[in-house]
């Protein structure tokens, strides 16, 4: 009995701690009310839709001397010193590719003293993580104004120049043969560029002999535009930096690209592999991600001092 009793003595404990109740501001609330729950839905459908974002939105670069790479630039809003830009994706897709362009003079601006003809836009050079080359974003240059006296040409040549580089100058020259001067590819044409492997600056002469010199060279080939001829890929400079090359139909310029995939015949300039011209490399960059590109100026010799007109950086995104 005693065993029994102990039993029920713990079950009555255990109703009459049921049955407690609490007392409140708000009046008299039961025990098994204290913890209960409700819920509601929370629901949403976000719209398709690609944003991209590149910050900071302006950079000064300072003043500067001709012929001088610089490396950092100031915020325009806050001033704060960098040396990268950052591309973010705001937008609910992912970005599939990512590619820059950006602004240039619309004809030779050296020799002509006025400082507005010039564009830093032309000069802006950029990487991104995958390497340690720098390229020009979509560089122009044009025939010289200038007859170099000292520079050998090849024959039929119609049209030469530099490679402004900071303070390197590569010499430049394209040879045509055939029965029209152009060249875009046209049928029975042969166009050559030539550039000279070795810079010129105040120091050095460079590669002045573009015939039996030091030289990288390439046939001008159709690229699908008529006002355009492409060559897929061909090295510049000491260092051999490869890049696609835009040539225009009367040979009077071209335009050295690495990251821009508007440029002309772009879509036929394979030699960066699937990467393509794109600054993601093939990586896909998901909502709420960013990617980081380093960024410099070369300014080039023989620039007019005073304030120039402002350059363009842009950035486009696709989701396809």
């Amino acid at each position: 009995m005693k065993g029994l009793s102990k039993v029920v003595g713990i079950f009555v404990a255990a109703m009459a701690l049921v049955g407690v109740a609490l007392f409140t501001p708000y009046g008299k609330v039961d025990a098994y009310d204290v913890n209960a729950t409700s819920s509601a839905d929370i629901v949403v459908n976000i719209n398709n839709k690609t944003i991209v974002d590149v910050t900071p939105q302006g950079m000064n670069w300072g003043a500067h001397d001709p012929g001088t790479v610089v490396t950092q630039y100031s915020d325009t809003v806050d001033g704060v010193v960098l040396s990268q830009i950052e591309i973010e994706n705001l937008g609910s897709t992912d970005i599939t590719y990512v590619w820059l362009n950006v602004t240039q003079p619309t004809s030779n601006p050296f020799g002509t003293g006025n400082v507005n003809n010039y564009n830093p836009g032309n000069w802006l050079m950029v990487k991104n993580a995958s390497y340690t080359n720098y390229w020009f974003v979509d560089r122009i240059e044009f025939n010289s104004s200038v007859d170099y006296i000292y520079l050998n040409k090849p024959a039929n040549t119609v049209s030469f120049g530099k490679i402004r580089d900071a303070n390197r100058e590569y010499f430049w020259a394209i040879n045509v043969s055939g029965a029209y001067t152009y060249c875009n590819g046209t049928t029975g044409v042969t166009a050559q560029l030539v550039v000279g492997k070795n810079a010129h600056n105040v120091t050095n002469t460079g590669t002045i002999d573009l015939v039996g010199g030091q030289y990288t060279m390439a046939t001008i080939a159709a690229s699908g535009d008529p006002n355009w001829g492409i060559i897929d890929g061909l090295a510049i400079g000491e260092d051999g930096t490869p890049y696609c090359i835009a040539v225009s139909y009367d040979c009077s310029k071209f335009r050295l690209f690495r990251w821009n995939a508007d440029a002309p015949g772009a879509s036929v300039c394979t030699s960066f592999g699937s990467d393509g011209l794109t600054l993601n490399g093939g990586n896909p960059i998901y909502p709420g991600g960013a990617i980081v590109a380093d960024v410099q100026l070369h300014i080039p010799y023989g620039v007019p001092d005073g304030a120039l007109p402002t350059g363009y950086l842009y950035v486009v995104a696709s989701a396809a």
